[in-house]
């Protein structure tokens, strides 16, 4: 019988692990992994640098302290992100495992969870190879759907909707968006821009920063953020539902009359007007498709418009959107409203934060609580 037992090593099911044990060294944890190693997709987050947290993040401090004393140190770039010093997210995965060998925490890998049930001793987590472990807490940290291959196919959530926890619409969360215009002529090009989302003719959401055009459509971080934000309603079908979304793109944010600029330029510049804009290739595109009209160059430069198709895959998402329904969970300690002793933390959990190092904050944070009154709730019972 084991105090706590850990489905998903993960960044938040290893957090929690490490929160645990300082916090009750006499607990027994077992954190069960499906995958040969733990923490794969944490190691390769961040373009593999590990965008930790952010400073805008209200509670990273404490995060950061938990890092330093496991011996990652962090370091900040000028737009607030936090990332290990060596910029090396392996090194993440390195200090928080070693800190579990450190404490006691046994980690036990290549053996999924086939299912999990609740009795009148603790909890019964059977494994995919037939073993049987019994604990007296449960904290599921399986995480998502995003990142197939890197064992995130939504065991969690089934896991979850076994012990009656209800599901939100589980979609890919920033992620590349595909569109029904045809804009492969500019694939691979990178503008600056405002980019705004609208819902039946209402912005929803407005970024700033860069986008990158592709065959399918839009990449970058400002295409991602606003993936986010395109979320279909249980019951409608997704082709209808995409359709009510469109996107605008302000490659001229800081000028406000775009046609009246663009005519005193041409006055002086001839059919160079776009030069130093906008990079060749757009200004290409847009003087064929406008046929050199300023009014319609103007148009298309601060208002470039496209119609949502779809996101990309699972496998191409850095985040789920939909989870465990967050007002079924306590979240001053993780634990389930539903069902003593359970407990959830990270992306099985409905919440997908904009890029930036937001959601690894997100599953940091839960990873801490779980683990720490999962620990404390031990205590009391002895």
């Amino acid at each position: 019988m084991y105090d706590i037992c850990i489905i998903g090593a993960g960044a938040s099911g290893m957090m929690a692990a490490v929160t645990a044990k300082r916090e009750n060294n006499n607990a027994k944890i077992i954190v069960l992994e499906k995958l040969g190693v733990p923490g794969k997709k944490l190691g390769v987050t961040g373009n593999g640098r590990c965008n930790i947290s952010n400073i805008n993040c209200k509670n990273h401090e404490k995060v950061l302290e938990v890092f330093k004393s496991i011996g990652v140190l962090t370091r900040i770039d000028g737009e607030g992100r936090l990332y290990p010093y060596s910029e090396d997210a392996k090194d993440v995965v390195t200090a928080l495992t070693s800190a579990m060998s450190r404490l006691g925490v046994r980690v036990k890998c290549g053996d999924g969870v086939a299912s999990a049930g609740r009795n009148s001793e603790g909890f019964e987590i059977i494994t995919e190879a037939g073993s049987v472990v019994k604990s007296r807490k449960l904290l599921i940290a399986a995480g998502g759907k995003a990142g197939p291959k890197f064992g995130t196919v939504g065991d969690g959530t089934k896991l979850a909707k076994a012990f009656g926890h209800e599901i939100t619409r589980l979609a890919p969360s920033l992620t590349g968006i595909e569109v029904y215009e045809d804009i492969s002529h500019l694939s691979g090009l990178r503008e600056k821009c405002k980019a705004s989302l609208f819902l039946d003719g209402k912005t929803v959401r407005e970024e700033s920063g860069e986008i990158q055009f592709t065959k399918y459509g839009i990449s970058g971080i400002c295409a991602f953020n606003l993936s986010k934000y395109i979320k279909i309603p249980e019951g409608e079908p997704l082709k209808e539902g995409f359709k009510r979304y469109g996107i605008k793109i302000d490659f001229l944010p800081d000028i406000e009359n775009g046609e009246a600029f663009l005519k005193e330029r041409k006055s002086l510049l001839h059919e160079d007007y776009m030069v130093s804009l906008v990079k060749g290739a757009l200004a290409k595109y847009v003087g064929e498709r406008a046929s050199k009209d300023v009014r319609k160059v103007s148009e298309m430069l601060k208002a470039f418009s496209l119609t949502p198709k779809n996101l990309r895959g699972w496998e191409f998402a850095q985040v789920t959107s939909g989870g465990v329904r967050c007002e079924d969970v306590d979240f001053r300690t993780m634990e389930s409203k539903l069902v003593e002793g359970l407990y959830f933390s990270g992306e099985v959990m409905d919440y997908d934060g904009i890029c930036g190092g937001y959601n690894l904050q997100y599953a940091w944070e839960t990873g801490i609580k779980a683990g720490k009154y999962m620990a404390i709730c031990l205590k009391k019972c002895e």
